[in-house]
């Protein structure tokens, strides 16, 4: 079994046009048996199938399609008039098909690198080069699927007479056939070093958003809306601006303005108009000042697909273009692509014609996943407990309670929770360190503000493809919450669903188990709370986990990206602040709890003060709160500001500075006090119950959140 795979690519990247290109983390790919019994009668020895884009309108001879096609043209020039051995073709085509993303690029380098396998020709990648360019005469689309990353590229002149020669075949016309005729004779062979290429570096956190519409541009067509000539001004324009973006795009941190100015175009885009209803509005509805994150937008090769280059805030980008081509009553999709590097990459294995398929064959690597196991079992081992040993590997997570010291049984509390989107600047930041903490906290600060001790932790973590790197960082961050929480890691899910999720992003949920010893009164205790009772406040880091769908609009729409410094800490950049990860309060509060000091808890999540306070109060009785008795963390305060978010919504939005607010009776307050100072906590009196009038929570003072800090 030979598998040869090739990304697709995006040619004419703003003003490069014919001259630079960016393969992107799409593939093509071939599967190729030779010896295949069910192939000895298919014309020229070779048999095709295909699936992927545009499955019904692909033509499976192989006289007429592309790759094979190709294949045979490579073939011919060595004097081979057919597939050598009877040769089963299978194609996996997720590119889509004349929508600016190289699929013809791709269709062409594979035919290429197939006819080098199947004739055992021995080509090197630049005599490969050299055959692409016979029939896809753009060196961009086909050096950068080629080779792979970003990559310059120019032709040398060819002889006009070889070009008109019908054996070889045209990649601009397909899907018509023309060229490849078996005219018997000897095709034209390529000069040697015809073309010539240099990859330029490529800012690790810049992303492709490709937004591509349910409509197909040729080529061939394409083309022919371009002018003859050009003028002076336009070609100077475009000249000055390619000698500058080259180099923009692999700086660190990237330039926003340098780029977006250095992606303007007059020498193609301008000229696409026609076919693209709209274009020229779409492109310039989106800049770097009205959309923060956004770098440079283009056309994707010939179009209709385009392309914006961005470092985060890639939902919003892809939301605003796909209304803009709506507004033309245009249907788009969007992906989100990445830099392939590798380019063509060819692999062979043992396998026989009669072989069943595998999981892999349809994107799931169980091989991975035992991969993941083993990475990470050191970090899950290390949050063994009494009762818990943590070892993963099997059906289940085991508990032994009298082990972990409840020799009567308890009263298990169980909590589920996940992330949410604060994933998405950790995806932004290429950073999954500290979520995998956040993931714990907000299950196990469930479990502590009903006075149960968290045992146990298992987590599911879901993507389109395996990244285990990624994962390990991840799973690493969960132990690490379990360590601070005291719970051990019993197990999880790993999930790899293709096509579920954009490039690296992933989702993950976790679930905990806690106990509450026998006699031991479940939290809140709401029959024991009285009129004058203590509101005892823990002090938050930051947004913990929640509001982070405002967060990430207000960042928006203050003209910053998530590597730009934070302005509320010139010492971290905007999304290191952010990831700050969940307080845990179990180890602090515990002891408060075997003291039965504490009548009540609320965790301060989404929904803030007003929402979560209530839940533990009886329904005679309200929170009357002073604001002023503890400090709003900067960055709250920024957000507030900067969003023009009212006191009431900024109250059930976020935690306002505090992670937790305890009920205890006033003639324990200060007891409580001084047991969360001896656990290291710092504790704020910040209010009392009174009687229920109208409202769950009274805040006092809340104009000292717009004062200047």
């Amino acid at each position: 079994m030979i598998t040869i795979k090739v990304p697709c690519s995006s040619a004419n990247i703003g003003p490069g046009f014919d001259v630079i290109g960016l393969a992107l983390s799409l593939w093509l790919e071939v599967e190729v048996t030779v010896g295949d019994e069910a192939s000895k009668k298919a014309p020229h020895n070779c048999r095709i199938t295909y699936e992927g884009q545009g499955e019904s309108g692909v033509d499976l001879q192989p006289d007429r399609n592309l790759i094979t096609q190709t294949a045979l043209y490579v073939l011919r020039c060595h004097q081979k008039r057919s597939f050598p051995e009877p040769t089963h073709v299978h194609i996996r085509n997720p590119i889509p098909l004349g929508r600016g993303l190289g699929s013809s690029g791709a269709a062409v380098v594979a035919g290429v690198s197939l006819g080098n396998e199947v004739g055992k020709l021995d080509l090197t990648k630049d005599r490969i080069l050299d055959f692409c360019l016979m029939i896809e005469r753009h060196p961009d689309n086909v050096a950068a699927a080629l080779y792979g990353g970003f990559v310059g590229s120019y032709l040398k002149e060819l002889d006009p007479e070889d070009m008109k020669r019908k054996e070889v075949p045209l990649a601009e016309v397909l899907p018509a056939p023309q060229g490849g005729e078996d005219t018997g004779l000897t095709p034209p062979v390529p000069p040697i070093d015809i073309g010539k290429h240099i990859r330029f570096p490529w800012a690790s956190e810049i992303k492709c958003i490709a937004i591509i519409p349910d409509f197909e541009v040729a080529t061939a067509e394409a083309r022919t809306v371009l002018p003859t000539s050009y003028s002076k001004a336009d070609v100077i324009y475009n000249l000055q601006r390619v000698a500058l973006l080259t180099t923009a795009l692999g700086q660190s941190p990237p330039n926003p303005e340098l780029i977006y100015d250095g992606m303007q175009d007059k020498i193609h885009q301008p000229y696409r108009q026609t076919l693209i209803p709209g274009l020229t509005e779409i492109l310039r509805s989106v800049t770097p000042e009205s959309h923060p994150g956004l770098l440079g937008i283009c056309l994707s090769g010939a179009g209709p697909t385009v392309l914006a280059l961005a470092t985060s805030n890639f939902d919003e980008i892809a939301a605003h273009l796909i209304k803009q081509f709506a507004v033309e009553n245009i249907k788009s999709r969007w992906e989100l692509l990445e830099p392939a590097y590798d380019g063509l990459t060819v692999t062979h294995s043992e396998r026989s014609q009669d072989a069943g398929m595998t999981y892999a064959d349809a994107g799931v690597s169980i091989d991975l996943g035992n991969e993941l196991v083993q990475s990470i079992k050191a970090a899950v081992a290390s949050t063994r407990r009494p009762g818990a040993d943590a070892e993963i590997g099997g059906f289940g997570g085991a508990l032994d309670l009298a082990a972990a010291g409840y020799t009567e049984p308890p009263i298990l509390i169980q909590a589920i929770d996940g992330v949410g989107t604060k994933l998405k600047i950790a995806f932004a930041m290429d950073d999954y360190s500290t979520v995998g903490i956040d993931l714990v906290a907000m299950n196990v600060n469930d479990l502590i503000v009903q006075g149960a001790e968290p045992l146990t932790f298992m987590d599911y973590y879901a993507c389109s493809k395996l990244n285990v790197p990624d994962a390990v960082r991840f799973v690493e961050g969960v132990a690490e919450g379990c360590k601070q929480a005291g719970c051990a890691l019993v197990g999880g899910e790993t999930a790899e669903m293709p096509g579920m999720y954009q490039g690296k992003e992933f989702d993950a949920g976790g679930a905990a188990t806690g106990a509450l010893k026998k006699g031991r009164t479940l939290l809140p205790d709401k029959s024991a709370m009285r009129e004058g009772d203590c509101l005892i406040g823990l002090v938050s880091n930051g947004a913990h986990s929640n509001g982070y769908s405002l967060i990430r609009k207000i960042v928006e729409r203050a003209g910053l990206s998530y590597n730009d410094k934070a302005p509320w800490d010139g010492s971290q950049t905007v999304g290191k602040s952010l990831l700050k990860p969940t307080r845990i309060y179990v180890k602090q509060l515990m002891p408060a709890v075997e003291q039965d000091l504490i009548l009540g808890m609320a965790h301060i999540t989404g929904g803030g003060l007003e929402d979560n306070i209530p839940r533990m109060l009886p329904k005679h009785l309200a929170a009357d709160v002073d604001v002023s008795t503890w400090t709003v963390p900067p960055v709250l305060r920024w957000l507030k500001k900067t969003g023009n978010v009212s006191s009431r919504e900024f109250a059930r939005t976020w935690n306002t500075g505090l992670g937790m607010v305890l009920v205890v009776s006033a003639d324990k307050a200060d007891k409580l006090v001084q047991v969360l100072d001896d656990a290291g906590e710092k504790a704020v009196r910040m209010g009392k119950l009174v009687e229920h009038e109208g409202q769950g929570v009274i805040l006092h003072k809340m104009e000292v959140w717009d004062e200047a800090s």
